[in-house]
């Protein structure tokens, strides 16, 4: 069965849930499987107990219906909705049976929900223990212990992230096969739309475009299938039925335009991978002024930007096609920062020790409450005193200090039993540990917080963070302050937080000898 591609405008930015917009058969043509379900049947056969958790919007549903078959040939219990249950005590009869007959169950709830009966019921519920150990370890770190699987499986929807490579194919090539022009543009050669349709099929455009989406997943964007079904119905047809596209610029419609232009959070976070922020000296030059016709995937044929009535607007649209379109668009993403390269080899090389890595985040940290500071083998911990916790201390001191070695970067993953959901690691901690001991005081790096260490590092001026980042820091350094066993200097530096000159204080003996800057 084939849709046109009025059908698929349908898919972008719809906001009511899909069983409510189109029929079972076109949802069952629709649905794209995921390593999430053959998880659930592995567990389903193994007659397990699976609590299925999440936010509301995370396919718990859509899930249990695409399981239908497996779950009625194993008589499976199922509650499809346990977050409007109102009668508990009843809830929990029903599901005991079902466990003690040995039949596996299958109770989709969100996560708050799922706490307060948690709360309620306690260890009444059948392997209590096991679904608080398993929510507590719902992610991993590095090599960290985990507990073997026994009768219950909690699945958290929440800790799924849909932007991998893997996902994104089947789900582009699922709806470029079930795609097709609609009656006005069988034959309509100027159609967008359909042009389209043939270009993201070029196995080049398609690796440049998975290529740019995954790095977003690592950003820590929370997407549910709707949206990326959205996103790439959108890169199609802008949404648009073909009689409104009939009449508009058809270069709007392009998709390496659409993939930049469109209006969610996905489209938002594209934005920053736009190549046409990557400046190529030689690259550039030839494209504006319409020299590089070499090495192109499609025609090579193009208006020189710098004849045109627009010329920002046609070279950035040139710029964009190069990337996707070019043999060697591929040297545009090589142009992205050196902090987002840098964050991106931590996750992907998590079980490394990356000394290197330590010491720019050391650096930077140690940047940021002192910008005279150049030692990156030790971070200082500073000690601060305000009134209210989101007041912006205005004096800070420091005469302690953990070495390097003492610091390690934890990159999350999955549990053992949960690595067929897909997951992408949006962030890494640094770990500070107490000398010779299991205590540790940890900072949760993601990107953004990265970039800021890094800038802060090389000279960006400690006021100009954001205040989210600020009193991040600032409460790391309050928690490591009460970490026992750092090392200690005779010596103190002062710090005045508001017009950012030091005064030190050195001891010697009950002496002591002071000296501003």
């Amino acid at each position: 069965m084939y849709f046109d591609l009025n059908f698929i405008a349908k898919l972008y930015n719809n906001r009511n849930s899909y069983a409510d917009v189109f029929s079972a058969e076109e949802l069952h043509i629709l649905h794209v499987e995921s390593g999430i379900e053959a998880l659930l049947k592995k567990y389903i056969d193994q007659k397990k107990l699976i609590f299925l958790t999440g936010n509301p919007g995370d396919g718990k549903t859509h899930l249990i219906k695409s399981l239908k078959s497996i779950l009625d040939v194993h008589d499976a219990y199922v509650e499809p909705d346990a977050n409007s249950i109102k009668d508990e005590e009843a809830f929990l009869m029903e599901l005991t049976r079902a466990v003690s007959e040995g039949r596996p169950c299958i109770v989709a709830i969100n996560e708050f929900p799922l706490i307060s009966l948690l709360e309620k019921l306690g260890d009444r519920i059948p392997g209590f223990q096991q679904i608080m150990t398993q929510r507590e370890q719902g992610i991993i770190y590095n090599k960290g212990i985990e507990e073997t699987v026994k009768e219950v499986v909690v699945v958290d929807l929440n800790n799924r992230n849909l932007l991998s490579k893997d996902m994104l194919e089947k789900t582009l090539n699922k709806l470029l096969d079930i795609s097709k022009p609609c009656e006005n543009c069988k034959d309509n050669k100027d159609c967008t739309a359909s042009n389209n349709l043939i270009k993201l099929k070029h196995p080049v455009v398609q690796q440049r475009l998975f290529s740019v989406i995954e790095k977003i997943g690592s950003i820590g964007i929370h997407v549910v299938m709707r949206d990326i079904l959205g996103f790439f119905a959108y890169i199609i047809t802008s949404g648009k039925k073909c009689i409104i596209r009939k009449n508009e610029d058809s270069d709007e419609n392009d998709y390496y335009n659409l993939i930049f232009n469109g209006s969610n959070e996905l489209f938002t976070a594209l934005a920053i991978f736009d190549p046409y922020h990557y400046s190529h000296p030689e690259i550039d030059e030839r494209l504006w002024n319409g020299t590089l016709t070499d090495g192109w995937l499609f025609e090579n044929k193009y208006d020189a930007p710098e004849y045109s009535e627009e010329p920002l607007e046609a070279f950035k649209a040139l710029k964009r096609r190069f990337y996707f379109e070019n043999e060697r668009g591929h040297q545009l993403l090589d142009l992205l920062p050196a902090e987002y390269k840098a964050y991106y080899e931590v996750l992907i090389q998590g079980y490394d020790r990356q000394d290197e890595m330590i010491r720019k985040i050391i650096s930077g940290i140690n940047k940021f409450f002192n910008p005279d500071d150049h030692e990156d083998d030790k971070l200082k911990i500073w000690t601060t005193h305000k009134y209210e916790l989101r007041t912006y201390p205005r004096v800070a001191v420091t005469s302690k200090y953990a070495y390097s070695n003492q610091i390690e970067l934890l990159v999350p993953r999955l549990p053992v039993h949960l690595m067929e959901m897909e997951y992408v690691p949006d962030h890494f901690l640094f770990r500070v540990y107490k000398s010779k001991e299991k205590s540790f005081v940890e900072l949760r790096i993601d990107l953004n917080l990265y970039r800021v260490l890094t800038l802060v590092q090389i000279g960006y001026p400690s006021q100009l963070v954001p205040e989210q980042h600020q009193f991040k820091l600032l409460r790391f350094m309050n928690e490591l302050s009460s970490l026992e066993s750092t090392s200690r200097a005779n010596e103190f530096l002062i710090r005045d937080m508001d017009n950012r000159s030091s005064y030190r204080v050195k001891v010697n003996n009950a002496q002591y000898v002071s000296k501003r800057g």
